[in-house]
Parts: C-alpha cells; structure tokens; sequence
C-alpha cells in the first residue's frame, strides 16, 4: 500500500489506469474514504491515470489529533501527486474535497489541467446551506443505533428514493459506513481547516477549463451553489444530474464518469502527465 510521508503526515494514496494517459486527482469529502468513490475510480480509469488518497485523519491515512490548515492539505496534495510521479492533472473534487480542489486550482496553477468539482460552495456571499429536510433528517437522537444513523444520513444525502430504486448500490455504501466509521475528531479537524475557507472572490481569476456537476436533488449542498461556481468561474462548464442527491459518484457512477471524461477529451485532447 504505497504512502508518503512529504508533508508530514503519512498518507496513503492509491493509482489506476495507464500512467502514460492524462492524470486525475480525486480529493474526497468530509469523513469519506477511498472505498467511497464506488466504481467512479475503475470507470474513470479506462481512459485516466487516476490517483487517489485518503484525507488526513480517514481511512488509511496517518490519524493524529491536531489542528491543521486548508494549506497544510494543500502540500499533502502535492506530495501524493509527486509520490505518484504525475507532474499535472485534473483535480476532481467532492463537497469538502471540492473546495480543496478550488484551492488548489487556485494557488498551484502549473500543476493543474483542468478542475471538477462536484456537489460543493464557494463559502462565500450567496453560499446556500443544506435544506430543511436534510436537516431535519440528520437530527440523530441517542437511542439510535449506528447502522440507524447511517442509513439516515445516506438517504437523506441522497436523492429522494435511492434506496428503493437501488438497493444493492445503497447497501454497499451502508457497508462501507460500518466497515470503518471516522473518529469523531477526525471529521471536527476536517470541519475547524474549512471553516475559515471561502474562493468567493479568487474563482473569477482562474483560467483553467472547469467542469462543475450537481445532483439536481441535491439538499446537502443544493445545486444554486454549483450555478453560482460555474457563473464565478470563467468558461466553466455546468451539469446537473437528474434523480441524483449528494452522493453522485455512488447514485450515478456511469453519468459522472461520461461527463468527467468528455470534458478531459474536450478540455485538452491530447493532454498527457
């Protein structure tokens, strides 16, 4: 299991594809590990170099419990790309791990050909925050138990009916969940390094190709907040999936994976790492 210790904490990453094909960084969301992009990473990886880690604190990356900065996950990107001997890529980015990439893509302009992002805010003026029933369903109470609160979470996270239409796919992601719960102060590092963090007022200055991708029933981070990062964004590109929440790359594998591969084969045909 390869890892790299460069920026200090030992993260493991994982590679697949032909390292000769264009590169993608796919940076996860809060609390998320690897075995959470589903099939995404297989899909993308029949035409990409597709390199992907566990956050600090998740998965198999180091856990420590200490405070860090969006700038210190900043050099851990670098080190995983250096470690996977890719010198540019696209970065794909969800929720939390979408304004990582927008970092990112912000202030190391020369590593990045192209920028994803999927389901996630600027922070900014304008942020629209999760709706009421997402709220309301993820109020867990004490009694509940944690296959209970999961199962919650990823319905309501997801678009209304997910479990009914796909249960196998809803399983998977249940067990995923139960196989290696986050420590809590794990996820609250996450939650304290964005807090501060808004690209509101810098996204208008990049000029790389972007694609933005949005569930159409997204209530976690409903789908105004895409328009507004496409708008933001100089010749950003704006997909909304129909009957698809929060949870794209598990609720609609097979239509993120045509979209991210159509904007690489449009962004830069001939791109290589």
């Amino acid at each position: 299991m390869p890892e790299t210790a460069a920026s200090g904490w030992n993260i493991h990453y994982e590679t697949a594809g032909n390292p000769a094909d264009p590169a993608i960084l796919m940076i996860l969301g809060l609390s998320h590990r690897l075995a959470h992009w589903g099939s995404l990473p297989r899909l993308l990886a029949r035409d990409l170099f597709v390199v992907t880690f566990d956050c600090r604190g998740m998965g198999l990356s180091e856990r420590r419990n200490e405070a860090y900065t969006i700038g210190d996950e900043m050099a851990d990107l670098e080190a995983v790309l250096e470690a996977a001997d890719v010198r540019r890529a696209f970065v794909y980015g969800r929720s939390r791990g979408g304004m990582l990439a927008q970092e990112f893509a912000l202030t190391r302009t020369e590593r990045v050909l192209g920028l994803i992002l999927s389901g996630t805010s600027h922070r900014g003026p304008g942020a629209i925050g999760s709706t009421a029933q997402v709220d309301a369903a993820m109020n867990f109470t004490p009694e509940m138990t944690r296959e209970q609160i999961f199962a919650a979470q990823n319905s309501a996270m997801a678009a209304p009916g997910w479990r009914e239409r796909d249960p196998e796919a809803f399983a998977r992601c249940l067990a995923v969940d139960l196989e290696a719960p986050p420590r809590r102060f794990a996820v609250v590092r996450q939650q304290e390094a964005i807090a501060p963090w808004t690209s509101h007022d810098r996204l208008p200055g990049l000029r790389c190709p972007a694609l933005v991708i949005c569930g159409e029933d997204d209530g976690m981070v409903p789908p105004a907040n895409s328009r507004q990062i496409a708008a933001l964004i100089p010749g950003a590109q704006l997909e909304l999936i129909p009957q698809c929440g929060h949870l794209p790359m598990l609720e609609k594998p097979a239509e993120v994976a045509r979209a991210v591969l159509e904007f690489v084969a449009g962004a830069y045909p001939s791109s290589s790492t």
